[in-house]
């Protein structure tokens, strides 16, 4: 049974926080090695007790600041445009107001604020990291009606700041699991991670079948699981030098569908479980709340994250500006079919 037009803004709206809420919860984390993230007591309960630095608790990281961008560039465009991303992400730079942001992020927004055109300013490929994963959350609740242009408008906008097809690959299969958030009927795991798959197939066929073997780790250990999830696809010297969860998409994003998955629609034991891999937490926490929000709805965020995370308004803003731009565009007949020229 379709969602009603109330429960699809409200898809809309927990999507939104639940990436705040998750990103949130792991800022302050982030490098912090998994052995000292998993002594800390009540990982996902509160933002109050680990304020990262100068900033505010409930603060929220780059990914979900560009997730913003992207749905504020989406909604004036009324399609995903990667100028006007592009355009977005450059004024966020000039500002100074990216927080944090890593270190092919911050070079790729630099060249868009001195103007180099947006298909040639992003990273080259080798340059990869978790950041353009969370900016596909608007893909997936745009184009639900458009599945066939999911994987291509996903790409648009990893690209703006990352070559590597990894990068589109990962962001394209993150775009399907919030859409399918979206669509009616429950799917089994199997079934979950073949649609994922086959979005990140027209990017990376390799990494699609990383994602086809992933449900066959549910019944695995939990550590053991992880532990080989955090291996894929990174390079030898950067796992070397990662204390926790690499600075990489492809493991980034398989453990937070690995976390949503276990959690069986508990949102805060997966927030827990992304959380207590360390290293790029906060990323992995993200994707992780954002699935869960899409299918499950706002009820289902804790009410006290829900309430504490920074700027919540401003995401509900910006949800809604988002649905409506996609109400508006199905609302639009479709052109006439062009007429056959009488010889």
């Amino acid at each position: 049974m379709s969602l009603t037009p109330a429960e699809l803004q409200d898809r809309f709206t927990a999507a939104f926080l639940g990436m705040a809420v998750g990103d949130a919860l792991g800022f302050p984390l982030r490098g912090v090695p998994p052995q000292s993230v998993r002594r800390l007591p009540g990982l996902a309960e509160d933002f109050a007790p680990r304020p990262r630095g100068r900033f505010a608790k409930g603060q929220f990281s780059d990914d979900t600041q560009l997730m913003l961008a992207a749905a504020e560039s989406v909604a004036l465009e009324r399609k995903v445009d990667g100028r006007s991303f592009a355009a977005h992400v450059a004024w966020m730079w000039r500002e100074g107001i990216l927080l944090q942001p890593p270190p092919a992020l911050a070079e790729a927004a630099g060249r868009l604020a001195r103007g180099v055109p947006w298909m040639a300013a992003g990273a080259p490929p080798g340059a990869c990291d978790a950041s353009p994963i969370s900016r596909a959350l608007v893909v997936g609740l745009f184009e639900t009606d458009a599945l066939a242009r999911l994987p291509h408008d996903a790409g648009v906008l990893a690209v703006v700041t990352h070559q590597d097809p990894l990068c589109a690959a990962c962001a394209a299969a993150f775009a399907r699991a919030i859409s399918l958030g979206l669509e009616p009927g429950r799917r089994t795991p199997t079934q979950f991670c073949e649609a994922a798959a086959l979005s990140a197939a027209a990017h990376d066929p390799r990494f699609a079948e990383e994602l086809r073997q992933l449900p066959r780790l549910l019944d695995w250990d939990e550590d053991r699981a992880l532990e080989l999830l955090r291996r894929v696809a990174v390079p030898p010297s950067a796992l070397a030098e990662a204390q926790g969860l690499p600075a990489h998409p492809a493991p980034v994003l398989l453990c937070a569908l690995y976390a949503a998955l276990r959690s069986r629609g508990d949102v805060r034991a997966a927030l827990v479980l992304a959380l207590s891999q360390g290293g790029e937490a906060d990323a992995a926490a993200a994707l992780t709340g954002a699935i869960l929000g899409a299918h499950l709805g706002t009820d289902a965020i804790p009410a006290r994250l829900r309430r504490g995370v920074l700027y919540a308004d401003h995401l509900r803003e910006c949800a809604g500006r988002l649905f409506r731009a996609r109400l508006e565009r199905a609302s639009r007949p479709a052109a006439a079919p062009a007429r056959a020229k009488r010889r």
